[in-house]
């Protein structure tokens, strides 16, 4: 695994650089969000994918979210309706994961076997410098072993990995973030909008915007 410390040694925007070209070659970067540190790979990518779940030791009938840096990227992607999109724009950028209805173009090795796909837009300046230089969607789970607690210091996730035979690629290393829960999880797919995990710092803003809607 390499390391770049992009607050002492490596400018964001040169790691950015070199994190995407791994994505390019169906290799796997640990990157900041603002929640938690993410595992990226190229979600059009078979062999990505199929890394992506050897490193984190996940089943591959387990849906991936994926992040996305704009509200066209997420229409190429999902089905999203006038309504629903008032309520993305609402949320996003921000710890929001919105499921919606996936469209044809998107891998069922990405949703778990699913119609529906979990998208999301993380309000973090390397998240937008990713994106934008490798100009797709990337999968946005969290960067750690499936069943053990994700971490905020990204020194603690490179000594769990080196432990492990499938190892990611690369490490953007962004300092221990503050501490944060999870991204909160909206189901969209139905009439009405469904909370299935839901970030306590985020309950206030996601209450007010959603306060109209007939939410369970």
């Amino acid at each position: 695994m390499k390391v770049l410390d992009i607050r002492n040694n490596f400018s964001p925007e040169l790691a950015s650089k070199e994190a995407a070209l791994v994505l390019f070659k169906s290799g796997a970067v640990v990157y900041p969000t603002d929640t938690l540190y993410g595992l990226g790979v190229n979600v059009f990518g078979t062999a990505a994918m199929r890394r992506l779940f050897l490193i984190k030791k996940r089943p591959a009938a387990k849906p991936v979210p994926v992040m996305v840096s704009s509200m066209a990227m997420a229409k190429a992607l999902a089905v999203i309706d006038y309504k629903q999109e008032e309520v993305l724009k609402s949320l996003w950028p921000g710890p929001f994961t919105f499921v919606l209805r996936k469209k044809s173009v998107v891998p069922y090795l990405v949703t778990g076997g699913k119609d529906s796909l979990a998208l999301r837009i993380p309000d973090n300046d390397f998240c937008k410098r990713l994106l934008a230089d490798f100009e797709g969607p990337i999968s946005c789970t969290s960067a750690n072993v499936s069943g053990e607690e994700p971490s905020v210091n990204p020194r603690e996730i490179q000594k769990r990995f080196e432990l492990e035979k499938h190892q990611p690629d690369l490490i953007v290393d962004a300092g221990t973030l503050p501490l944060s829960d999870p991204s909160t999880v909206i189901d969209l797919t139905a009439s009405k909008p469904r909370i299935l995990r839901i970030n306590p710092t985020s309950k206030e803003r996601l209450m007010s915007i959603l306060g109209a809607m007939n939410v369970k």
